[in-house]
């Protein structure tokens, strides 16, 4: 759909979420008040929640149209007006493709060499800190799944390993399983809080480079994950509203550190690697926005109406355009969260039938990645991957069993690394 000139004359459509419709609107010149001694009033925070809600996006969009200027239509200096690569798709044209495009299937030779890996690792009695591809050997299947890992650069961004069944092995078996395949998708395993948990379930964040799910037990119902090209949703904004593109790449975001010190940091959601092209959103929804569970601290900048906007437009945008995966017991699934967007459907558990969902998630850094994290979120990772965490004396943590204390759910700096 070509955008018309005047981009203020837009309109979301109310029927589907993130659809385009485009129509006239005769508008007045605003009034302008006359300047007073008064004190300006204090800015509030947006009404906007953890949880997108599209009626208040669509009220703001008609709020924030009213009063500003015409939108700006030059994208920021360096910023291309699209994007063309595998890791641009739609989730309806991805799947039409067909599953074996990203899911792959082990073969039962595939499963016994994993498992000869897993006993040998055990009779080692090494610790699990030392699990990579050399003490967990997978002659024929190693390669394989290396192969399939460049895939997360040059493919459609992820993939999906199927086949293992999680209730033939035990908690401590699963753990090993798991890090030992990963190990020949990436050579590097971050730490997911500061009290160096290499697990964390079973929540998930948007800091790692490269994540691995691995799905132990399904729920009842629900609990899909969801995954975007990041890539897509900015080609679709820079057409539509190159106005959003400015916001997001201007390094005002106010990002909440719950009780930490310094209380917030500021940063930019949208990075370009001026080498590459490669487009990179990097953000974490709670903390900017707080939630029921983890309220928004008390004193730190609000964020703006156009920022509102803009969180709820680009969740919306990666909504319509999203691949859902429905991951079965035992799937294993990696995915480049430098290029995709990822979320999830909310569940619902059954634990009289066992249907309790259960995942295992790992941080993953490929070294020799043609992907590259943005220059100003070195400083976090280096926290996550970097020698400054085994510097710190923090031993590794593997919990087998999953940390369900409140403390753990509502305290941000442990299941987030963006503050």
């Amino acid at each position: 759909m070509t955008p018309p000139a005047q981009l203020d004359n837009y309109h979301y459509g109310t029927n589907v979420p993130a659809a385009f419709e485009w129509i006239p609107e005769k508008r007045t010149a605003p009034k302008l008040s006359s300047p007073t001694n008064a004190p300006r009033a204090r800015r509030l925070h947006p009404d906007i929640d953890w949880q997108p809600n599209f009626a208040k996006y669509a009220e703001r969009i008609k709020r924030n149209k009213l009063k500003r200027a015409v939108p700006n239509t030059e994208l920021p200096f360096g910023y291309a007006r699209e994007i063309r690569s595998p890791l641009v798709w739609s989730g309806p044209e991805l799947r039409e493709q067909g599953e074996d495009k990203y899911i792959f299937h082990l073969t039962s030779a595939d499963i016994r060499e994993a498992e000869a890996a897993l006993e040998a690792f055990k009779a080692s009695k090494q610790l699990m800190s030392a699990i990579s591809s050399l003490s967990f050997p997978l002659p024929n299947l190693g390669p394989r799944i290396a192969s399939i890992a460049n895939q997360l650069d040059v493919g459609c961004g992820f993939f999906v390993l199927r086949g293992f069944e999680p209730r033939n092995y035990s908690s401590e078996e699963n753990v090993i399983l798991y890090a030992g395949i990963a190990s020949y998708v990436a050579n590097k395993r971050g730490r997911q809080d500061e009290h160096g948990n290499m697990l964390s379930q079973p929540f998930h964040t948007d800091l790692g480079e490269i994540i691995g799910l691995y799905t132990l037990e399904q729920a009842a119902r629900g609990g899909r994950s969801k995954l975007a090209s990041a890539s897509k949703v900015y080609n679709e904004l820079a057409a539509l509203r190159p106005d959003h593109i400015h916001t997001l790449q201007k390094p005002d975001w106010v990002f909440d550190r719950f009780g930490q010190s310094p209380p917030y940091l500021t940063r930019p959601l949208l990075y370009r690697d001026a080498e590459t092209n490669n487009i990179t959103l990097a953000f974490s929804r709670r903390l900017l926005t707080g939630s029921k569970v983890s309220p928004r601290s008390k004193g730190i900048p609000p964020m703006t109406e156009d920022q509102a906007e803009v969180l709820d437009a680009v969740h919306f945008t990666a909504e319509n355009h999203c691949i859902s995966l429905d991951c079965k017991r035992g799937d294993m699934q990696f995915w480049n969260n430098l290029a995709l967007l990822h979320a999830r459907e909310g569940f619902k558990d059954d634990s009289e039938n066992g249907d309790v969902r259960h995942l295992l998630r790992l941080w993953l850094r490929r070294e020799n990645s043609a992907w590259k994290s943005p220059e100003p979120l070195q400083e976090l990772l280096e926290e996550v991957y970097g020698e400054a965490q085994l510097a710190s004396g923090i031993a590794e943590r593997w919990p087998v069993e999953p940390i369900l204390d409140y403390e753990h759910v509502t305290t941000r700096r442990r299941s987030s690394g963006h503050g």
